[in-house]
Parts: C-alpha cells; sequence; structure tokens
C-alpha cells in the first residue's frame, strides 16, 4: 500500500478511536428526543411559554450550541495535529484544559434545553436525563483505556479536570504546571 495511503487510513483509524461512541450517542439522543416526541401524545408536562419568551431563550441556547461546536472543533483541531505528526500523547491543552471529554460536554448541554423549549413539554427532561447517565457510563469505559494508554499522567490529569461539565476552571492548567515542576525536579 502506498506510504500516502497508510498515514490516510492511519488517521482514519486515530479519528475514529478519538470520537469513539460520540456520533452514536448523538444519534442515540436524538432517537431518544423522537421517541419521546411519540410519547408526548399519551404524557404530557406542558409549560406556558408565548413566542417571544421561546426566542429569548432560544438565544443562549443557540449561542451555547454555536459555541459547543467551535468548542468541538478546536478539540478536533489539537487532536489532528497530534494524529498527523504520529504522535501518542495526553492532549491537555486547549479545551482539554476545561473538561476532558468536549465532544459529550457539547452534547450534554446544548441540544437538550433548546427542545424543551420548543416543544414546551417539561417530558423533554428525560431524554437529558438518560444521556447524562449515559453518557457518564460511556466516559468510564472509555477512561479505563486512556488509564492503559497514559497510566499515571492520566490519571494525576483527571484529578484536575472533570469529565464533562467544567466546574473546575482551567484545571488542565494547573496539571501541566505540577507535571513541569515534576519533570524538572526529575532532572535535577
Amino acid at each position: 500500500m502506498p506510504r500516502n495511503k497508510l498515514k490516510l487510513v492511519s488517521f482514519v483509524r486515530g479519528l475514529r478511536n478519538l470520537l469513539g461512541v460520540g456520533p452514536h450517542l448523538l444519534l442515540l439522543g436524538l432517537f431518544l428526543e423522537g421517541l419521546t416526541i411519540v410519547i408526548q401524545q399519551w404524557v404530557s408536562f406542558p409549560i406556558r411559554l408565548n413566542l417571544e419568551i421561546q426566542i429569548l431563550l432560544t438565544i443562549p441556547c443557540v449561542v451555547a450550541c454555536l459555541l459547543g461546536i467551535i468548542w468541538f472543533n478546536r478539540s478536533l483541531n489539537l487532536v489532528e495535529v497530534n494524529l498527523r505528526n504520529g504522535k501518542n500523547e495526553l492532549i491537555t491543552r486547549g479545551l482539554f484544559t476545561y473538561v476532558r471529554h468536549p465532544l459529550y460536554s457539547t452534547i450534554m448541554i446544548t441540544i437538550p434545553p433548546l427542545v424543551i423549549i420548543w416543544f414546551a413539554d417539561l417530558l423533554f427532561f428525560i431524554p437529558w436525563v438518560l444521556v447524562i447517565l449515559i453518557s457518564h457510563y460511556v466516559v468510564s469505559l472509555e477512561e479505563r483505556g486512556l488509564i492503559d494508554a497514559f497510566g499515571e499522567d492520566y490519571e494525576e490529569y483527571r484529578k484536575y479536570v472533570p469529565a464533562l461539565l467544567p466546574y473546575k476552571g482551567a484545571g488542565g492548567k494547573r496539571y501541566r504546571e505540577i507535571l513541569g515542576r515534576r519533570r524538572l525536579a526529575a532532572r535535577q
């Protein structure tokens, strides 16, 4: 096989490994939302929202969606550079400074509020809760592989950076500072 084709195959495999079940999780979320639309015929918990309020609530959700897309795209760019260079290093900069799994964060934070607003029914909290639970399960499965691949470095990174919700601030920056100090001490 030509060298360029091997590089492309390797890159595609690396990208597929990176995305893992993320696209499947998104499809599952959409399926659950669709199922909820069907169930809504029999069970409903409507909330009263007029068009002005729906539009007003939609603006921050759309902004969050766009920021989520940008966030995820920047994460992919970091990983793409890593894969193209043939490296197998733990990425802790960029958006990985704030969460360990930016794809799942984007899915969880952006899509469900829009559905709840436009269908004006609290029934749509159910798929959101299911996606959050499934995301935590998927993250725990994926992290086993990450621990196998990166060992103590990943364990330490986990202490500073949350998996899905960026509530610890720039934990990855603190992780890199501590790692840098340890490497400097090891050299001396």
